[in-house]
């Protein structure tokens, strides 16, 4: 019985090192030694829906994402507000094997109020968004594996547009998980914001939650359909919790461009009550 424990085991040790030496060693390559095209991992966008991707960038390459529309209609006490927005680009950059930058880039918007105890009460602007530089951080499963992890610490710069950026700066950390059972992918993220108060100058803690689950569509062949369960909840008495259902789809076209659709409804009164958009993600 020993003997065969040990055989076992000896064979597991040959199996697994023998599946890692046939791994790619991608560690050496930087942002001036780019990782060659037949070696770059499976791309995976951050978009479409509201979760983050483990996988980063390789090293060496860019990556943009980006709206080419995005249409949202919000509910408040008396009154409905519309929104549309342009392109609003993400840029990545690869840095290391485990590591990218990125500047997402809120493009030109227009935001209009409607007061609805009387037709005179109406407010538009027209502005662009907030800048937001985040770091990816892949810490497991980066290229495959049946789990992977990152940590993306971001800030927001402010624009000074009024109705469309409350003018403060902004932080927070994003933490997915991506566990992959089979031919799906399931995401668990959390995030932790600092974030300026409703009213006032006065800062409180943001707390968001989501799990969404992927899966290619039967018959579809470089089509996946997603659904995702999101929550952003605060410290801020003034700031109601958010909650929404989300539903996303991406068309890949090949191996580095992927359209995508996608329609967020809000669950609660706080919450936009529709979100439309389209856009597109490639890398070079």
């Amino acid at each position: 019985m020993i003997i065969r424990l040990v055989a076992l085991a000896s064979l597991a040790v040959l199996i697994l090192g023998r599946a890692k030496a046939e791994e790619p060693d991608k560690s050496g390559y930087t942002l001036f030694d780019p990782v060659p095209d037949d070696l770059m991992r499976k791309f995976a966008p951050d978009r479409p829906t509201k979760g983050f991707s483990v996988r980063t960038i390789d090293a060496g390459h860019v990556e943009i994402e980006t709206d080419l529309v995005n249409t949202t209609t919000s509910n408040s006490p008396g009154g409905v507000t519309h929104s549309i927005q342009g392109l609003d680009p993400t840029v990545k950059l690869g840095l290391t094997n485990w590591m990218d930058v990125e500047v997402q880039f809120n493009g030109l918007q227009y935001s209009e109020s409607f007061d609805g105890t009387s037709p005179f009460n109406f407010q538009n602007a027209t502005g662009f968004g907030d800048v937001f530089l985040r770091t990816k951080m892949n810490l497991l499963g980066n290229d495959d594996g049946p789990v992977g992890f990152a940590l993306i610490p971001y800030v927001k710069l402010p624009s000074s547009t009024p109705l469309i950026s409350n003018g403060a700066v902004e932080g927070g950390l994003i933490a997915p998980l991506a566990l992959r059972p089979g031919d799906f992918i399931v995401t668990l993220m959390t995030e932790v914001d600092d974030l300026k108060s409703t009213a006032g100058n006065n800062r409180y803690a943001n707390f968001v939650n989501l799990v969404s689950v992927s899966h290619g569509v039967p018959g579809l062949e470089g089509v996946n359909a997603m659904v995702e369960l999101y929550s952003s909840v605060g410290t801020d008495p003034a700031t109601a919790p958010i909650y929404t259902l989300d539903f996303g789809m991406n068309f890949r076209l090949d191996q580095h461009i992927i359209l995508d659709i996608g329609v967020n409804l809000g669950l609660n009164s706080a919450a936009p009550k529709a979100q439309i958009y389209t856009g597109i993600s490639a890398r070079f």
